[in-house]
């Protein structure tokens, strides 16, 4: 039982890995828009934002770093297309943003075990692992936490500016930010987690378990564009992992696919921006096998599609905060960016309703590598399979003869068919067929001198066990045979075939065992 447990989990798993790549039957994928109106939804979209910025390059009424999405994507627009419609605007307006307080940890801190503008004592070590490379989500004197969003970010922009300089400082604080979101922050499934605390005296290596995509999105995009500075197989298969534990993941979306976070109580379902923004950065940077690479894009689209028929109305340009609609008419900062990371990511996808095959063929860098967690996959499955079968079928052989020997009354049943080239003889009675097989008596043990009746082997089993084919007549019946204390030289062989089915019937019947031999008849029979 334990084996068929077992194999039936091992092929339950095989089955997920299989599925976990292929798009949901349920989800709408298939875009219909032209590359060259994506770009220009995407570049609309972008004008109506930008329009709203107040002279200091910030929305009114937002929060600081909604503004700051707005020119990461400006640039990824430009990138995306290939042009440099928003380089002027985009320089101009950072000339106006203040540098940001760089509130991350670094092994001096937490070798003094303090940071500035932290007031109590940094944990060093958490699950093992070195807290180096996690950054503080704000400056606030008291508080511990360190965000898997805020070292998300940090890990993005070491990892941009590593590629930009190519200055190794850059790659190594990437590299750590990302191992402190993996040994610190990943859950059970592979998801990002919000917080883990790093005041040693009261909540230290407590981790605030809820996930947001917000956060794995983030080490998406970090993940892609270290794996496109270094080629590490590592990295890729970090990325591949994650990608295949976030893109069916319930807990934001439904069973159409569509991202559909919920927020505060009563708050309405949103979409997200960065991890569309993640996701649309592994597509254009071919960090991924193929086989992935067509998953993430078949996501991508379904939020396209999302975004560009229930979040917004015709026309207008301005999107709402719901990709699962309603549409609204009310320009927001917060909602227009969150739209505009579905409708960048998009625009490199393949033109094609069908989502066949990607739009760049994989570099040959990337399709050296296994897919995620599916190197030797096939051998060890196979090999898996295979043996857990062998045990399996051996196990069940073995159990199959054992109950065989240990029911008497199931091998009766089966013997009598065997038994048939015996019964020679056709023999009558007034018992019918219908009342013997009415009867609900069970066969007991031998007496001595046995006295029964084979019409109780018909009885002794209800429907549906195995029936009697012999010569028998099916209106006739044995009727009760008595075995009297006579030796068996004196007599006839048919009795004594009557004597030998009797006993077989009330006896367990071994298969190795050969049928007696007959005595030699003193009248020559």
């Amino acid at each position: 039982m334990f084996l068929l447990l077992s194999l039936a989990i091992v092929l339950l798993l095989t089955r997920v890995y299989v599925s976990a790549q292929v798009a949901s039957s349920a989800w709408n994928l298939n875009i219909s828009t032209s590359t060259t109106d994506r770009v220009r939804l995407a570049g609309a979209a972008l004008d109506v934002a930008i329009d709203r910025l107040s002279a200091d390059g910030l929305f009114d009424d937002e929060p600081y770093g909604v503004a700051g999405n707005l020119f990461s994507q400006m640039a990824q627009f430009d990138i995306a297309t290939n042009q440099t419609k928003y380089a002027t605007a985009l320089a101009q307006y950072l000339k106006l943003q203040e540098n940001m307080d760089k509130n991350f940890s670094d092994p001096y801190d937490l070798a003094a075990g303090k940071i500035a503008g932290k007031n109590f004592t940094l944990t060093k070590v958490c699950r093992n692992a070195t807290m180096v490379g996690g950054t503080f989500w704000d400056d606030e004197l008291k508080e511990p936490s360190i965000a898997g969003s805020a070292t998300g970010y940090f890990l993005v922009i070491s990892a941009l500016l590593a590629e930009a300089t190519s200055d190794p400082l850059y790659l190594q604080a990437a590299n750590e930010s990302a191992e402190f979101i993996r040994s610190q922050l990943y859950n059970v499934r592979d998801i990002v987690q919000e917080y883990v605390s790093t005041d040693v005296n009261t909540t230290g290596c407590e981790v605030l378990t809820s996930t947001a995509p917000t956060n794995s999105g983030l080490m998406i995009e970090g993940l892609s564009i270290l794996w496109s500075l270094t080629k590490d197989a590592s990295i890729q298969n970090l990325l591949s992992n994650l990608l295949l534990a976030v893109i069916p993941n319930t807990a934001w979306q439904g069973d159409n696919g569509i991202v559909a976070v919920q927020g505060g109580t009563g708050d309405p379902k949103t979409g997200d921006l960065n991890l569309l923004q993640g996701l649309g950065t592994v597509y254009m940077r071919n960090s991924i096998n193929s086989t992935l690479r067509q998953y993430v894009g078949d996501y991508i689209a379904v939020q396209f599609n999302a975004v560009t028929s229930l979040a917004t109305s015709s026309d207008t340009n301005i999107y709402g905060s719901s990709w699962i609609g309603p549409p609204s008419a009310n320009f927001s900062g917060t909602n227009q960016t969150i739209a505009l990371g579905a409708l960048i990511s998009a625009i490199g996808l393949n033109d094609s309703s069908s989502p066949s095959s990607p739009t760049i063929s994989p570099s040959a860098s990337s399709t050296a590598i296994p897919s995620p967690k599916a190197h030797n996959l096939a051998a060890i499955l196979g090999g898996t399979l295979g043996g857990l079968a062998v045990i399996v079928l051996g196990t069940t052989l073995l159990w199959c003869l054992r109950r065989q020997r240990s029911h008497p009354q199931q091998g009766s049943a089966h013997i009598s068919a065997q038994l048939e080239p015996f019964l020679t003889t056709t023999l009558n009675s007034s018992t019918g067929q219908s009342s013997r097989m009415g009867r609900g008596e069970k066969r007991g043990e031998p007496q001595d001198p046995p006295t029964t009746s084979v019409t109780h082997l018909a009885s002794s089993h209800r429907a549906g066990s195995p029936t009697i084919n012999s010569s028998i007549n099916p209106e006739g019946d044995l009727g009760n045979v008595t075995v009297e204390n006579h030796p068996a030289s004196v007599l006839p062989t048919e009795h004594l075939v009557r004597i030998l089915n009797q006993r077989l019937q009330t006896r367990q019947w071994d298969t190795g065992e050969t049928p007696p031999d007959y005595p030699v008849s003193t009248s020559g029979r």
